[in-house]
């Protein structure tokens, strides 16, 4: 884009994101390849970045070589006027403060940004006039909010195309429907949008749902998920498939007293102290310190847990390439939703596997935003799971092309029978 536009100083680039733990992630991993970028606080008054690294290291995951985390340092303002940083990660209320705003109408920012981006740009699409699972979670309220409500900055993100009429516009997300798409871009306002789709189909990924016993039976609706998980885990040790159990929170004091109960002294890798302990729970009340040492964990290619019980607090932005089994021990209330949680297994192309277990209060139509599409995924003992996946985003055909025993539990029930026969 530079020598596009035939500019000598550097170009930059403004990219809009919704949590802290996606811009320190990036901004981490950019800066240990010595590239320049920074991140803003949620009202755009501190500028944080992280110190270069060593590339050849070849750590992305916020530590150093000696394998210490690395903590984010301050930044000047002057430095962020002067245009100092290439790439600046920024919630949507950073950019629309009053200082922000001098700053994107300056000289500097005026000549030299070349593209807005606004990243996981699913989550600023109101899902029937109810905000999604991500918007609670970010919330941190126990009671959903109208569209209009949550965070109102998100409504404003079109003027930063009117701020900026030269520059490129992205917006990026791995789950929207044909329809959200279009309100996306209106919302935006782009103009004579250009939508590059690919199908959301991850091969690789085992999809299967089961269903457990209704929540009448209060110690033994999470019983066949949680004591199957313990067993496995005290034989396989360190070999366990590095999982991430989603739940309710209250579930969380049932699994790990359980597992802890099961594997007495071999639950630590080493010494034992919390930091080597193979399993934890992670939640939106966690210190950030302790939310840290968990992803860091977690992005490693051979980490010590390997086991998380988590709320939908976890995972958004999150690259933990040895993930290889993502759980529900009740399902999100949206397709959408349960794209976004279950892709995160099987990152780097190994064979992964998605469980959904549910019982009916679970799916039932009172659940406070529940779609119908959530419903009939569970509901569905006859087609393709993996089909019906990707239809709802569009998509008439699936990428994967193995055996059918191997791509859903509807299409291993399906094979199975026809071998009786």
């Amino acid at each position: 884009m530079q020598e596009k536009l035939q500019r000598q100083e550097p170009m930059i680039v403004v990219i809009v994101t919704p949590l802290n733990s996606i811009m320190e992630d990036q901004v981490s991993s950019l800066k240990s390849k010595v590239i320049s970028a920074c991140f803003l606080s949620y009202d755009g008054s501190v500028v944080s970045t992280f110190d270069d690294g060593d590339d050849e290291v070849g750590n992305t995951n916020e530590e150093d070589a000696e394998g210490k985390v690395r903590l984010p340092t301050s930044m000047s303002i002057s430095d962020l006027k002067n245009g100092c940083s290439n790439l600046i990660y920024a919630h949507p209320e950073a950019l629309q403060s009053k200082e922000m705003m001098k700053i994107l109408h300056s000289r500097t920012y005026q000549e030299r940004v070349c593209a807005i981006v606004v990243d996981e740009a699913h989550m600023y699409i109101v899902l029937d006039g109810v905000i999604s699972i991500y918007d609670f979670v970010l919330k941190r309220c126990h009671n959903y909010f109208r569209g209009d409500e949550f965070r109102p900055s998100f409504k404003r993100l079109g003027e930063l195309t009117c701020i900026f009429p030269k520059a490129g516009h992205i917006a990026l997300t791995a789950t929207a429907t044909p329809t959200k798409i279009k309100d996306l871009a209106a919302g935006l306002q782009y103009s004579s949008e250009c939508v590059i789709s690919l199908n959301p189909d991850r091969p690789n990924i085992y999809l299967e749902v089961l269903t457990r016993p209704p929540n009448v039976r209060k110690y033994e609706k999470y019983d066949s998920l949680i004591n199957p998980i313990s067993k496995e885990l005290c034989e396989k040790l360190v070999e366990f498939p590095v999982t991430i159990m989603y739940g309710e929170f209250g579930s969380f004091g049932i699994l790990l007293p359980i597992c802890s109960h099961d594997l007495k002294e071999e639950q630590y890798t080493g010494e034992a102290i919390p930091e080597n302990r193979m399993f934890a729970q992670y939640h939106t009340d966690y210190t950030q310190d302790m939310k840290r040492h968990f992803v860091n964990e977690l992005t490693k290619e051979t980490p010590k847990l390997r086991l998380v019980m988590a709320t939908v607090a976890l995972g958004m932005g999150l690259n933990a390439p040895s993930v290889t089994r993502i759980i529900h021990c009740r399902p999100p209330t949206t397709l959408e939703e349960y794209l976004q949680e279950m892709g995160r297994a099987g990152r780097k192309g190994q064979q992964a596997e998605a469980i959904i277990y549910y019982n009916n209060s679970d799916i039932s139509k009172s659940r406070k935003g529940m779609s119908q599409s959530m419903i009939s995924y569970c509901k569905n003992e006859q087609t393709c799971l993996r089909l019906q996946l990707v239809q709802h985003f569009g998509f008439n055909h699936v990428v994967y092309s193995g055996e059918s025993i191997k791509c859903c539990s509807n299409c291993k029930r399906v094979f199975s029978r026809g071998l009786l026969e």
